[in-house]
């Protein structure tokens, strides 16, 4: 009899916590499987898509196809998208998405450095000069969110708990998707760290060689032209060198001239 209490109170337990890790869209409709909560643990948390990269300020930074490095809004685990772990750059739930008509997830389009619009996730025109769409003025100052190890290991903990006061049950239980959508993330942002490291050394490389190139094609065109400036000034003395020894010739010609006199 106590074992099968103890089973039924951690199991609900678990039932509660699956029940608080839904995710739910921004305008509030419930999200499918394939969104996860990006900190499982807390009693309320941002999601993202389970290939996307959850950022400490409830937004997503999508990893796959055209979207790769862009920002996106896509939910929360609080339905009401009040809660403070919510996203609440873009319109929402908690300001009557600024009196226009709600809207299930948002992409942040980059307009300026500090300058950013917000636009229907679907919507493929730029926002940025439309007067109408909801601008954000902010540093999006965010850092990769991951979940803590030992909230992971309780989550874990209570799962095989469960599992094994089951007598018919097995006593390991097969990984969850959010823990399979923390591992992605991570491979996905060990992949970017990588390109990204890669980029910059192989930029600062090409700039270094152009430095170098420019150097020292400047340095072959100031040599030419000072060798160019070299010769032309030796020619103009030749030139006025001759100039003035012929005009010498002449001018002692017509002296002998009128000294002979006519013959």
């Amino acid at each position: 009899m106590l074992a099968r209490s103890s089973f039924l109170t951690v199991f609900v337990t678990f039932i509660a916590v699956a029940t608080a890790q839904k995710c739910y869209a921004v305008d509030g409709s419930a999200l499918n499987s394939t969104f996860t909560p990006c900190n499982p643990s807390a009693k309320h948390s941002g999601c993202c898509a389970s290939t996307d990269l959850c950022l400490s300020n409830g937004l997503c930074m999508a990893t796959t196809d055209v979207y790769i490095g862009m920002i996106f809004s896509r939910g929360c685990t609080d339905s009401t998208g009040t809660d403070v772990a919510c996203p609440q750059l873009c319109p929402g739930q908690s300001t009557d998405f600024n009196g226009t008509t709600p809207v299930p997830e948002w992409q942040l389009q980059t307009c300026d450095v500090g300058k950013y619009c917000c636009r229907v996730a679907n919507d493929q025109r730029s926002c940025c000069n439309n007067s109408t769409a909801p601008k954000v003025a902010a540093i999006l100052g965010a850092t990769l969110q991951l979940p803590d190890s030992p909230a992971a290991s309780e989550t874990e903990d209570m799962v095989v708990a469960a599992v094994a006061s089951a007598p018919s049950q097995a006593t390991t239980s097969p990984p969850t998707q959010a823990c399979k959508a923390t591992e992605h993330r991570l491979k996905v942002a060990t992949i970017i760290g990588g390109v990204l490291l890669g980029t910059i050394i192989a930029v600062l490389t090409a700039a270094t060689l152009w430095i170098y190139k420019e150097e020292k094609r400047q340095r072959k065109l100031k040599e030419h032209y000072e060798s160019q400036f070299s010769q032309t000034n030796a020619y103009r003395k030749a030139l006025a060198s001759s100039a003035a020894s012929t005009h010498g010739n002449d001018f002692m010609e017509d002296i002998k001239v009128k000294c002979s006199g006519p013959e």
